[in-house]
């Protein structure tokens, strides 16, 4: 950051020997202009748009399929009143 570069922290890809640790860490960064973000907003970011119809389907997969979807989401409905993924 002190070279010019602008920096995005993946939240949730990284960790701390605890919660604290790991927040504590993450406002140090954004402290120092760091800009937070998620892997899905990664992911989104590489997908760019949804009209890529070569990489959507992939991406889609990836973010919401298999046993341990990026999203923590399920493209299911949830059922009495959750929402979807929690």
């Amino acid at each position: 950051m002190r070279e010019g570069y602008e920096t995005y922290p993946v939240t949730d890809a990284v960790g701390g020997t605890s919660p604290e640790a790991h927040q504590a860490g993450l406002d140090r960064i954004a402290q120092a202009g760091g800009q937070p973000t998620s892997v899905v907003q990664v992911g989104c970011e590489l997908q760019r748009d949804w009209a890529r119809q070569e990489t959507a389907e992939g991406f889609t997969q990836i973010l919401f399929g298999g046993e341990r979807p990026l999203a923590g989401a399920s493209t299911e409905p949830a059922g009495d009143g959750a929402r979807a993924g929690r």
